[in-house]
């Protein structure tokens, strides 16, 4: 019975011990959570056509050539409680037409940008939304 105590033991501690976190590399990460008022949306496109809808360029130094070209960048939205990854689609129907809208995003050197649309052309002032960006510099 030690001898199994004994056997057990030592496997436990081995497998604890052999096992490491190191996924290589280092990195800095940052959050910013930010709100978008319903006045801030600017309008793209032409109304009744495809493509129109709002979009917002908001500046974000901290987006660098080396972390668009090395590191990681993502968007959440709030919805109640939860917050939820961006890109988003949203499927919609009135009437007898169903259409889809969603939030996007795209990026480049000191600016963020994220757009909505609604794929019948006739896309609403999204409002005043809550974000968080979380953007992973590399070393």
């Amino acid at each position: 019975m030690k001898r199994l105590i004994f056997i057990t033991v030592l496997a436990i501690t081995f497998f604890s011990t052999s096992c490491t976190d190191d996924i290589g590399g280092n990195a800095d990460m940052s959050t910013v959570d930010f709100i978008v008022q319903d006045n801030e949306w600017g309008v793209f496109g032409n109304e009744g056509e495809v493509g129109y809808g709002y979009a917002v360029d908001l500046s974000f130094p901290e987006l660098t050539d080396n972390v668009i070209q090395n590191g990681m960048v993502s968007l959440y939205m709030k919805s109640g409680d939860a917050w939820i990854p961006v890109p988003i689609y949203f499927y919609y129907q009135t009437d007898q037409t169903l259409y889809q809208g969603g939030f996007f995003y795209r990026m480049k050197r000191g600016v963020f940008s994220i757009d909505y649309y609604e794929s019948d052309g006739f896309t609403q002032n999204p409002g005043t939304q809550i974000f968080r960006l979380v953007i992973v510099q590399p070393y």
